[in-house]
């Protein structure tokens, strides 16, 4: 039993898999850039994500997708939006269950950001609170789900 512990914990520290104390042990150092998605009106969507979400926007291109790239607060996760030239309609997110997509933010008072971003235009979806997690699933006004929560443990490394 050992062995296998011993060997199940290598294959996993060998394909960046396995934290080791705050660390995560990942020998070809992937760092995630950017999600893209596929959103009607990119411009717009990065406008309200800036001005209510703390994004700066770095790029945004003249070209039929008016691809458009916006940063979080850390400066180190970017998001690209744009509209595929290759599908008819962007996807329908208004439609969707949040938990097939939604975009997770930490936050430091929830209750304070529903007020802020139901008054911004944003849709509370749910609200649950329980010892340990605060968290909100709410649509940005393009059906976007996006959630807030505040946890006792936070999944990040420090």
């Amino acid at each position: 039993m050992r062995k296998i512990m011993f060997t199940l914990a290598s294959l996993a520290a060998l394909f960046g898999c396995a934290p080791k104390g705050n660390e995560l042990v990942n020998p070809d150092g992937y760092v995630l850039e950017h999600p893209a998605i596929d959103v009607a009106d990119p411009v717009a969507v990065a406008k309200w994500w800036c001005e209510n979400l703390g994004f700066t926007m770095t790029v945004q291109k003249d070209d039929p997708a008016r691809t458009t790239f916006i940063v979080d607060a850390t400066g180190r996760v970017a998001f690209e939006m744009y509209r595929a030239q290759t599908t008819p309609a962007a996807p329908d997110y208004a439609s969707m269950d949040p938990l097939t997509l939604h975009f997770g933010f930490t936050s430091k008072d929830v209750d304070a950001d529903i007020e802020r971003l139901t008054k911004a235009g944003a849709t509370l979806i749910e609200h649950k609170k329980v010892p340990g997690f605060d968290g909100a699933m709410l649509k940005d006004p393009f059906g976007i789900s996006i959630q807030f929560v505040k946890r006792e443990n936070s999944v990040l490394l420090k």
